[in-house]
């Protein structure tokens, strides 16, 4: 008997292992397009298949990926087109009021039951700190010291001041309670 390798799914193993004559491929029913999700479950519930890695139709719902696989997915690295052409999907898309009410409430519902640990929250503000923070610099034009910030947030955070207030002195070029003057480095 060989390796078989891991990375292959339950069925393909088997196929390997057991070889393709010891398996078959059965038409169960035909139904309705409208039905398929339906009928799919119901047999998924009443056979329970050995080799479905997937026990609800049509979801990855419980279904885990493997550590090797959530690392590819976390390092991946997506193309400024495929970026354009993932946001370019939704355009002009018109969302009812009730789909609105329902994705906010789930994402309320994810972050209370999937709060990042402080080592998380700061990785992910780090990143988007790279990918989108505008940094800035505040002089203080009555002791001419300078301080460095990696965004706008930041900035207002030690002025005590909105990132709004700060992105309109830049762009205004005007002073924060006429002593700080705040540029974009």
């Amino acid at each position: 008997m060989c390796c078989v390798d891991s990375k292959l799914r339950p069925i393909e193993k088997a196929l390997l292992k057991y070889g393709p004559a010891n398996f078959t491929l059965e038409v169960i029913v035909y139904c309705d397009k409208k039905e398929l999700i339906q009928t799919e479950q119901y047999y998924l519930n009443l056979l329970a298949p050995e080799y479905n890695v997937l026990k609800h139709a049509y979801s990855l719902l419980g279904y885990k990926h493997t550590k090797e696989t959530l690392n590819k997915l976390r390092n991946k690295i997506i193309s400024e087109d495929h970026k354009i052409l993932l946001s370019s999907v939704h355009k002009g898309k018109v969302v009812s009021q009730n789909t609105r009410n329902k994705l906010a409430l789930a994402t309320t519902n994810y972050r209370k039951n999937n709060t990042l640990i402080p080592e998380s929250f700061s990785n992910l503000k780090n990143k988007t700190l790279l990918r989108e923070g505008v940094p800035v610099t505040v002089l203080n034009t009555k002791t001419s010291k300078e301080k460095h910030f990696t965004s706008q947030t930041e900035a207002g955070v030690f002025l005590g001041i909105s990132r709004q207030a700060i992105y309109n002195a830049i762009k205004r070029n005007s002073y924060e309670n006429n002593i700080y003057k705040i540029t974009k480095k």
